[in-house]
């Protein structure tokens, strides 16, 4: 508990609450100028509170490992348990059950799972085992019904609920949710149909695991089979290319060859005219220079 606040009987409230190693009190509503009262000073863990008899009850762990009970009126402070090696308390608890005031409380060896105690602070020879061997942190509930009072436990880790008649003042029995033979049968049951539902998984892993291979190998198949698919288109556009190319390349050559006779032809008429055009200019100079000759005669 780290702060908790108590109604007491004349109507005031009263805090409690534990900072450092000391355990402070103070009156509600805190005014201007109060300050909290120090009514401890050796707080190691574990504090808890409760009213008993109009009075504020709290217990703690003490810096010597030792369980104490003080009040917040001027009853002494008592020491109900000490650590003399080899285990500790742990999870304190308070209750106040019709006149009585209980204090629940776990005990940890070393080794060993915790158990569940109960002792009467202001009763010097009630002490009680709850259970023993269970291990977790429980945490304890007084519950009033028809039959009489019953002692509700939670583990507050695993969730765990045991439940026990409350008879005496450190006397408890529990009550099991199910009965013994009844529990063993739905234990046989829940096998049973455990190692059914095991088989049957089993039964199913097999059967994915066989279509699974069947799958991977239908998949590897339409694998190859679209490769192979793949490689003949692949091939074929090759092969369309290779014509388209040669085809055009045909035409090419075909144009060019054209070209070439075509120029081979205007060539050979270019050189039949310049073989002509040779002789007519021979004629002129044969005819000119026969002229010249006969004028230089006379």
């Amino acid at each position: 508990m780290a702060y908790q606040i108590f109604e007491l009987a004349d109507g005031r409230r009263a805090a409690l609450y534990a900072q450092g190693n000391s355990i402070f009190s103070c009156l509600l509503p805190f005014m201007r100028g109060m300050v909290p009262g120090e009514v401890r000073s050796d707080y190691l863990a574990h504090l808890d509170a409760a009213v008993f008899r109009d009075t504020v009850c709290f217990v703690y762990e003490n810096l010597e490992h030792k369980v104490i009970v003080d009040t917040l009126g001027a009853a002494p402070a008592r020491i109900l348990l000490s650590d003399t090696g080899g285990y500790g308390f742990d999870h304190l608890q308070l209750i106040v059950r019709e006149n009585g005031l209980y204090l629940f409380y776990q005990v940890r060896r070393k080794g060993e799972k915790a158990g569940l105690y109960v002792c009467m602070p202001y009763q010097e020879n009630v002490w009680g085992i709850v259970f023993e061997g269970q291990d977790g942190v429980w945490e304890v509930q007084a519950l009033r019904t028809d039959g009489g009072m019953q002692l509700l436990c939670l583990d507050k880790r695993s969730g765990k609920v045991r439940l026990y008649d409350w008879k005496g003042d450190a006397e408890f029995s529990e009550i099991r949710f199910v009965e013994s033979s009844e529990h063993e049968k739905c234990l046989e049951n829940l096998k049973a149909g455990w190692q059914e539902e095991k088989e049957r998984l089993e039964g199913a892993r097999e059967e994915l695991q066989a279509e699974a291979m069947a799958k991977l190998g239908e998949f590897q198949q339409e694998k190859e089979e679209r490769l192979i698919q793949c490689r003949k288109e692949y091939e074929n556009r090759v092969e369309r290319l290779r014509a388209e190319y040669e085809e055009k390349l045909a035409k090419c050559r075909k144009g060019y060859e054209s070209q070439l006779d075509e120029a081979k032809r205007q060539y050979n008429e270019l050189a039949q005219t310049a073989v002509k055009l040779q002789q007519i200019g021979r004629k002129w100079r044969d005819k000119y220079f026969g002229r010249t000759e006969e004028k230089e005669k006379i």
